[in-house]
């Protein structure tokens, strides 16, 4: 499906629009899931309509008619399609733009205001256990900052979380959508595995967006100030300390401590320590250093101390993680090339 086939795809009034437009109300297309007259507290989204073809289902948001108070157990991608769309999560109202994206964790309540004609609401939903290994592992390798997106939504216990990125001045994310709801709209053969690479695609494009408004409120320099707080950890996390840090940035070290326990949950000692084991498990996958040279490069004196770190952070020992790494390589490379002798 090309562009101006999805285009006219998306603006046609399916079979329940047409009785939305008609009844006024929602009429749940969701097998289980009640009608809005019958709503009286938010309800579960089911797992089972979504995921019968792999673990990411794409979908446009009926129009016409709200969506009630609801959540679910899966991860989910809201992008604007075209027009606008007003939401209350949390119970706070939120505003998307054409070409803006909103990222919800699980179990968040959030319902939807009817969207009109002209509003085009495209939802991705995720598996939440594909979501996290296959996702957010690769991004976690990658630093804090990219970790601290990834944590805003899979380590807060409370499932509380979402984040809304100003994407619309980013040519490359609205190709990259298009592109993907092209292949899920569409009939062409491997659909799911592009769907797949789209979607890796435009997560890795968000991380360059940032975030730009969270339920935690951040506002203007603050928001600068965190993201430039958790770079600086990033690429001085050998010897990086809270002082050194609080000078860097003119705030008291108390101050700049609470504020990152607030804003990323986790302590500044812990984002310290959660660097230097990204470094280290690159060092251990990629390189035959040997640990305890891998373990003072990071900046821990402490062969031991290093060793139980590691261990709950990855619940193995360097050397098992260094060994399952090599192992699961060369199991991609001798796959590889019998797809290739096949191929030949």
């Amino acid at each position: 499906m090309n562009h101006q086939q999805l285009d006219r795809y998306l603006k046609e009034v399916n079979e329940t629009e047409a009785r939305q437009l008609e009844w006024k109300e929602n009429v749940n297309d969701i097998p289980s899931a009640p009608r809005q007259r019958e709503i009286n507290v938010p309800f579960r989204m089911p797992d089972s309509p979504f995921f019968t073809n792999g673990p990411i289902h794409i979908r446009k948001h009926n129009r016409f008619a709200p969506m009630p108070p609801h959540y679910h157990d899966f991860i989910e991608l809201n992008y604007i399609y075209s027009g606008t769309c007003r939401q209350t999560i949390n119970g706070e109202e939120v505003v998307l733009r054409e070409g803006q994206v909103c990222l919800l964790d699980s179990e968040v309540v959030h319902s939807i205001e009817a969207m009109g004609e002209e509003d085009l609401l495209i939802n991705i939903i995720m598996k939440k256990d594909t979501f996290t290994s296959s996702f957010l592992s690769r991004f976690g390798s990658r630093g804090i900052v990219s970790d601290f997106l990834a944590n805003a939504i899979t380590e807060n216990t409370n499932h509380n979380r979402y984040i809304v990125f100003e994407s619309e001045g980013h040519a490359d994310l609205q190709l990259f959508m298009k592109n993907m709801m092209g292949e899920a709209f569409g009939s062409r053969v491997y659909a799911q595995e592009m769907i797949y690479n789209y979607t890796m695609l435009i997560f890795t494009e968000l991380m360059r967006v940032y975030t730009v408004r969270t339920n935690n409120g951040l506002q203007g320099a603050a928001k600068a100030d965190l993201i430039q707080i958790l770079d600086y950890i990033e690429k001085n996390y050998r010897d990086c300390s809270l002082t050194q840090l609080s000078k860097a940035f003119s705030f008291n070290a108390n101050y700049i401590g609470n504020m990152l326990k607030k804003r990323t949950g986790k302590t500044f000692i812990e984002l310290v320590k959660t660097q230097r084991l990204i470094h280290a498990a690159g060092l251990l996958a990629n390189t035959d250093r040997p640990i305890e040279d891998i373990a003072h490069d990071v900046g821990y004196s402490s062969l031991g101390f290093f060793y139980r770190i590691f261990a709950e952070q990855y619940q193995m020992t360097p050397m098992a993680y260094r060994n399952d790494r090599r192992t699961g390589a060369t199991q991609i490379q001798h796959k590889s090339g019998q797809g290739n002798r096949k191929l030949n």
